[in-house]
This record gives structure tokens, C-alpha cells and sequence, in this order.
């Protein structure tokens, strides 16, 4: 197994230098670089890739527009965003855009090299530490939600599954499917998708 990685970085020694880490992997090759997110774009167009790495800030095209991009174009590229805490408000967009997961710029070398594996094969990364911070900024913007609600409903824009939820929320998954309902109900959606659209919309997260 070789997984043909695409990089889009803007940052020269970071390119670099990550292209020159990963390949440390004998099942992971970076086949090419994009310094924007404009030859990002231009690379998927010309080329198949098992995988795309992609920075959320970068000139031309940010991260988020490539992914608009690959959303429109039908491009089901597999996606791990590679991101600072600085970058935490764009990540629910990200995610609900199609990125399968994120990574932090200063995770170890093999979190990143395990990370791009579970990508490859199909599931989600979602870093917990990152997931934490996210929670941690809960506020209640709608009177419509509860505080519990509220977290919920950001947990279920990160993609979690109920399980994960419960886990992350220290509550029962039987506790966390009720609490979903009442989102569902309370936002007059019909399944956790629309719920998150909705909320993406109203600004609610």
C-alpha cells in the first residue's frame, strides 16, 4: 500500500519539511506540493490523489475555499486539515464542507502519520484536545437550546457520533440521543444533518 499524498501549504520550510517527515513512512508519499490554494485546485484537477493534507490559511484560496471548490467540482478527495488553535472557528465549516478530520500543526510526527492512515481507510480524525478547546467556548446564542443542548449540537457539527458524544460529554448515549431529539425538535429539522446546517445558518455555532 502507497498513499499518494497531496500538500497544500503556504509556507515553504513547513512544506518541506513535512513532505520530508512523512516519507520517513514507507506507506506515504507526497507526490506533490501546492503553496496556495489555487495550485491546490489546479493539482486535483490534473492529478489523482489518495489523500489531500491541507492548511486552512493560505493565499488565493483558503482552505475553506478549496473545499467549497472539491464540494461543488464533486471531488470526494479524502481531507485532513492540518491547523492551529488559532484556526478552531473555521473547523465546524471545514468539517460540514466534507474534511474527514484535523490535525494540530504541533502534533507528533507519528499522531500525524497514524492520522493520515484512519483517513486513508475511511474514518474521521477528530483531535480531542482540539474538540475540547471547541466545547470550551460555549456560549448560548439561542434561547431555543439548553446549555447541554447547545454542546451537543457543536459536538454533532464535528461529526461525533453518539457514543463519542456521551464519551466526550461525560453523559449516557441513551441521555445524548434524547438530547439530539429535543435539537431536532427545537430546530424543526428532521435528522442531525439539517440540524447542523440550520445551526451553521443561524449562526448558532
Amino acid at each position: 500500500m502507497m498513499i499518494k499524498c497531496l500538500l497544500a501549504e503556504d509556507q515553504t520550510l513547513v512544506r518541506l519539511g513535512l513532505k520530508n517527515l512523512l516519507e520517513l513512512d514507507e506507506e506515504i508519499v507526497v507526490t506533490h506540493s501546492a503553496e496556495n490554494g489555487a495550485v491546490c485546485l489546479d493539482l486535483l484537477e490534473q492529478h489523482k490523489f489518495d489523500l489531500v493534507l491541507l492548511d486552512m490559511r493560505m493565499p488565493e484560496k483558503t482552505g475553506l475555499e478549496v473545499l467549497q471548490m472539491m464540494q461543488q467540482k464533486k471531488d470526494t478527495t479524502p481531507v485532513l486539515i492540518i491547523t492551529t488553535f488559532e484556526d478552531c472557528d473555521v473547523l465546524v465549516k471545514a468539517i460540514n464542507l466534507g474534511a474527514r478530520g484535523y490535525i494540530l500543526k504541533n502534533a507528533e510526527l507519528e499522531y500525524l502519520i497514524d492520522a493520515i492512515k484512519k483517513v486513508y481507510q475511511g474514518h474521521q480524525v477528530l483531535q480531542s484536545a482540539l474538540t475540547q478547546y471547541l466545547l470550551s467556548q460555549t456560549q448560548v446564542k439561542t434561547e431555543k437550546l439548553t446549555v447541554k443542548e447547545y454542546e451537543v449540537l457543536k459536538c454533532l457539527s464535528l461529526g461525533l457520533s453518539n457514543k463519542s458524544i456521551a464519551n466526550t460529554l461525560n453523559n449516557s448515549e441513551g441521555t445524548i440521543r434524547n438530547h439530539v431529539s429535543q435539537i431536532l425538535a427545537k430546530l424543526n429539522v428532521t435528522d442531525r444533518t439539517q440540524a447542523v446546517v440550520k445551526a451553521i445558518n443561524e449562526c448558532l455555532i
